[in-house]
């Protein structure tokens, strides 16, 4: 039997676009050059942004928020998925964190909306250096993965790998028989 010895890894984002710290979306869209009026618009849109309750037909005090980008605003995806691309590039960039081929080509993720798509050569040695790279993102950023949404699907014909690997992810997974 041919040797396998791999993870797939679907991770949903914790109310993505709620979590994200506004400083640090600001300053992502200044490193990946949205300037000018552009930064200002979307800084006023997200500094400093206020709420107001309207309780039996009467408007309370207005409050600041401090995380999330708007519900509902056409912007909050798009700019989720700027911010997205930090730990996405630092996934792509970690050689540690090793990837499966595809021809002559390493994937290690796909991106689509709040979800990731994780695709892991030799877990066992990879794991633990991406879901550190991840909870150091979450830090500054705000990111943190919904485990009660995030799966793993772990394909290997190693027991004490399989087991070892099941005990230092935080996520189901999922069986493979």
């Amino acid at each position: 039997m041919k040797n396998k010895n791999h993870m797939i890894i679907s991770i949903d984002a914790e109310k993505a676009f709620d979590k994200i710290q506004h400083t640090f979306l600001i300053k992502t869209l200044s490193n990946v050059g949205i300037e000018g009026s552009y930064l200002n618009i979307i800084k006023a849109i997200y500094e400093r942004p206020t709420a107001n309750i309207i309780l039996n037909g009467q408007k309370l005090k207005a409050f600041h928020l401090r995380t999330e980008t708007r519900q509902g605003c056409p912007l909050s995806p798009l700019l989720f998925n700027i911010v997205l691309e930090v730990l996405a590039t630092e996934i792509r960039y970690e050689e540690k964190i090793k990837g499966i081929q595809i021809g002559k080509e390493e994937v290690k993720l796909s991106l689509f909306a709040d979800d990731m798509i994780l695709y892991i050569e030799n877990p066992r040695d990879s794991i633990k250096i991406l879901l550190d790279l991840i909870n150091e993102f979450g830090k500054v950023a705000g990111y943190k993965i919904n485990v009660k949404k995030s799966t793993a699907f772990l394909y290997t014909n190693d027991e004490p790998t399989e087991r070892e690997t099941e005990k230092t992810i935080p996520f189901t997974i999922a069986a493979n028989k």
